[in-house]
């Protein structure tokens, strides 16, 4: 599936995303991953695959006060989805590939994924793209509401633009980070729940 198939994919949902079903707890896991990642003074922070901005009321709500906050997707339907939110005025919006996002090395404190990695193909040169987006002593955050079999077994499911699209478990990821000089910092995964957490030394 080429980029730009799956581009077209994600315009033509775009409309319907919010009204897709979501487990009855993903509000909460949703809270707890913006708290886990977004604790302190999260300074300047950029959404990897950030779709329709479902994170955004919970950023909102937790009182992190980013200095910057970019919103970064390949689909620009899922983007003016994103900016008709009641909290869009928190973030920049910018259209464009994890593949090569259109920002300096070193630009952001923290760099977040949420529900989108296994759609940035090839991962391993996605994940490279956004650690390189890290300043010193920043931190990467990949997370999911599914566990790595659980969701690679939904897309196969599913089909189509998705149903190659596989996440790696939260032990191969972390060491694919290792690999590139990361610190590390967590790897949980369980049914239901899935993140990684690296810093960049």
């Amino acid at each position: 599936m080429d980029l730009h198939q799956k581009q077209t994919y994600f315009n033509e949902l775009a409309p319907r995303w919010d009204q897709l079903p979501a487990p009855p707890d993903a509000p909460a896991k949703i809270a707890r991953f913006v708290a886990r990642c977004l604790s302190g003074s999260p300074g300047r922070v950029l959404d990897v695959g950030c779709g329709t901005g479902i994170l955004l009321e919970y950023v909102e709500a937790s009182g992190a006060s980013p200095g910057e906050f970019v919103e970064l997707d390949l689909a620009e339907a899922m983007l003016q989805e994103n900016r008709k939110k009641p909290c869009a005025t928190l973030a920049a919006h910018v259209c464009g590939e994890a593949q090569r996002p259109p920002f300096r090395q070193g630009a952001f404190d923290r760099v977040i994924c949420f529900n989108a990695l296994p759609h940035l193909v090839p991962i391993d040169h996605s994940l490279r793209q956004m650690f390189d987006c890290l300043c010193s002593d920043g931190l990467l955050a990949v997370g999911h509401l599914m566990s790595s079999g659980e969701l690679n077994q939904f897309h196969s499911t599913i089909g189509g633009a998705v149903g190659e699209d596989r996440l790696p478990s939260a032990g191969d990821l972390a060491a694919l980070l290792a690999r590139m000089g990361a610190e590390v910092v967590c790897q949980e995964e369980e049914a239901g729940w899935y993140l990684v957490q690296a810093r960049r030394p």
